[in-house]
């Protein structure tokens, strides 16, 4: 069975509506909670995958988290080995860190909903494909980062890079495609001070909620289910 490790930085910032359809690909999800557990002991080598999650940590602090450097010490590791990786907010910034990117804080935050443009090269990408030409995401970031060398371009919003893959396997979104309804509305309940800062209405976020949530979870399924595929493949050529 295809095996993948999946990095979790916050109680409330998980796997989401990406795990039905992992687990529908028949992929078995080992979990390692960073504030909560030590580091796995399982090689890298022993699984087929690698999922990083968001994070309310940011890769400017790696000198704060005894946990940082062991997850990008596995970035490294996933890179080498061509293993697929997707690295989703947190975990694509520190995705592109490993790769040599500069990441920095971003002059225009991005919280809430926002209006991502794919380039037309993506349709062709076997995970981003699925995201389609230009999609409304659910943002939750103060950081962002210059594109690694060699790294291809996949979606923007302005001047921020949103999506992009690393070599042949390894790929970042800034954006949550993870994250579902309840933990949307749970977003709001916890952090309306964040959206209040960047002058945003909680309100009129949750009414683009309610517009764009069944859209939405369509994509991250989609997403899921192309990145498990990726996973399969891999776990079929090394096991």
């Amino acid at each position: 069975m295809a095996r993948i490790l999946v990095i979790q930085h916050n109680l409330d910032d998980h796997l989401n509506e990406l795990a039905a359809p992992l687990i529908e690909a028949g992929l078995q999800i080992d979990t390692w909670d960073v504030e909560n557990a030590d580091a796995p002991t399982t090689p890298l080598s022993e699984y087929d995958g690698l999922i990083s999650l968001g994070a309310i940590a940011g890769v400017l602090e790696e000198s704060e988290h005894a946990w940082m450097p062991i997850e990008r010490k596995l970035f490294n590791q996933a890179l080498d080995l061509e293993m697929p990786l997707l690295g989703i907010c947190f975990g694509s910034q520190l995705l592109a860190s490993a790769a040599g990117a500069e990441v920095y804080k971003t002059p225009t935050p991005e919280v809430g909903w926002t209006r991502v443009h794919m380039v037309p090269e993506a349709a062709g990408d076997p995970v981003m494909g699925a995201l389609g030409k230009n999609l409304d995401v659910f943002h939750f970031h103060y950081d962002t980062f210059t594109m690694p060398a060699g790294a291809r371009l996949l979606g923007t919003t302005g001047e921020i890079n949103q999506a992009f893959k690393v070599g042949p396997k390894a790929w970042g979104v800034q954006f949550h495609i993870e994250v579902g309804l309840a933990a949307m509305h749970s977003w709001f309940a916890t952090y309306p001070k964040a959206f209040e800062k960047l002058g945003l209405s909680v309100e009129d976020q949750k009414a683009m909620t309610q517009k764009n949530w069944k859209a939405y979870r369509d994509r991250s399924w989609a997403v899921g289910k192309a990145f498990a595929k990726e996973v399969q493949k891999y776990h079929k050529v090394t096991k």
